[in-house]
C-alpha cells in the first residue's frame, strides 16, 4: 500500500513517518521546507494545501493520511483546513484513492460539546462535512484525539506544559493555573492511523485518556524531571475565597500589579465526559507515558 501523508514534518506526521519507515510512504511538504528530521526513505513530494499542487497524481497513493492543519493563525485555518481539505478529497477522488484517514480534533466529535468561539474546532467541523456528507468513492476514517504529548514536538507545542517545573522549585497549581486535561500518547494516535489503514476501520475513533487535574499532571512532570521542582497542591476553595479577595484588596491600594480574577480562569485541555474516555480502536499507552517521554526527549534536546 502507497500512503501519501500531508501535514509530515509536523509532531504527529513525524511520529507517524518513523513508526511506518518500512512501508511505502510519501510525505506532502510545503515548497521550501525542511525534511532533513524525515526518516530515511521516505519520498518527498512537493505541494501546498492552499493551491492545486498536491502532488496526488505524482505519488499515485492507495491512500491519503491528511494531518496538515493551521493550529494557530486564525486567518488561515479557513483556507487551509477547510480549502486545503476541499482540494484534497477532488484530488483524491479523481486520482483513484482507496481512503483518506483525517485527524480532527476532540471538539469537533459530534458526542462532544464543540466551542463556537474556535475558530480551529469550527473550522475542522466544516471539513468533516466535506468527508461525511457528501458521496465518494473512497472510504472516510476520522480520528479524534484529545491532548497528545510524546517525542519529536519539535515545534515545542507542549513545552509550556513542561517549562515551568524546569524554572520553578515550588509550584501551587491553584495559583498557577487550574486547569483540565485528557492526555493520550502520541503513539495512540499513530496506531490508530495504521490501524484505519490496515484493517479497513471506517467512520470516527475516539482517541481519548482518562481526565485529569493539574495537581496530576505537574506531579507527575515534577517527579520525572530533572530539578528539584515540589508540586503542592492547594484546594481552588482556597484560592477562589482567601487568595482572589486578598489580591483585589491589594490591587486596589496600589500593592499589588494586578487583581486576582486571573486566578480563578480554568482551562480544559480536552477533556470529555466519563463515558467516552480512554476510548481507541486501538491498545492504549499510559498517560503517565505520555508525559515522561515528552519530558525526556525535551531534556535530550537541552531544554530541561
Amino acid at each position: 500500500m502507497t500512503v501519501l501523508v500531508t501535514g509530515a514534518t509536523g509532531f504527529i506526521g513525524l511520529n507517524l513517518l518513523h513508526a511506518m519507515a518500512a512501508e511505502d510512504v510519501a510525505a506532502l511538504v510545503r515548497p521550501g521546507a525542511s525534511t532533513a528530521r524525515l526518516p530515511d526513505g521516505v519520498t518527498v513530494v512537493e505541494g501546498s494545501l492552499t493551491d492545486d499542487s498536491l502532488a496526488v497524481a505524482a505519488t499515485d497513493p492507495d491512500a491519503v493520511v491528511h494531518l496538515a492543519a493551521a493550529t494557530y493563525a486564525e486567518s488561515e485555518m479557513d483556507a487551509t483546513n477547510v480549502g486545503g481539505t476541499e482540494r484534497l478529497v477532488a484530488a483524491a477522488a479523481d486520482h483513484g484513492v482507496d481512503r483518506i484517514v483525517f485527524l480532527s480534533t476532540i471538539g469537533a466529535h459530534p458526542e462532544v460539546p464543540s466551542d463556537p468561539n474556535s475558530t480551529y474546532q469550527q473550522s475542522k467541523v466544516a471539513a468533516e462535512e466535506l468527508l461525511f456528507r457528501r458521496d465518494h468513492p473512497f472510504d472516510v476514517s476520522v480520528l479524534y484525539p484529545t491532548y497528545i504529548l510524546g517525542p519529536l514536538d519539535y515545534r515545542l507545542a507542549r513545552y509550556d506544559l513542561v517549562r515551568p517545573i524546569a524554572s520553578n522549585r515550588v509550584l501551587v497549581p491553584p495559583l498557577y493555573t487550574h486547569d483540565k486535561y485528557n492526555i493520550v500518547h502520541v503513539d495512540d494516535v499513530v496506531r490508530t492511523i495504521e490501524h484505519c489503514l490496515s484493517t479497513g476501520a471506517d467512520g470516527r475513533h475516539l482517541v481519548t485518556g482518562p481526565n485529569l487535574t493539574t495537581g496530576q499532571v505537574l506531579g507527575t512532570i515534577a517527579r520525572h524531571a530533572p530539578g528539584q521542582c515540589r508540586v503542592v497542591n492547594v484546594p481552588f476553595g482556597v484560592t477562589r475565597w482567601v487568595v482572589k479577595p486578598t489580591l483585589d484588596a491589594l490591587y486596589r491600594v496600589g500593592v499589588s500589579p494586578v487583581p486576582g480574577e486571573g486566578f480563578l480562569e480554568r482551562g480544559d485541555f480536552g477533556t470529555v465526559r466519563s463515558a467516552l474516555t480512554e476510548r481507541a480502536p486501538v491498545r492504549q499507552r499510559s498517560w503517565q507515558a505520555a508525559l515522561t517521554e515528552t519530558v525526556d526527549w525535551y531534556e535530550s534536546v537541552g531544554l530541561v
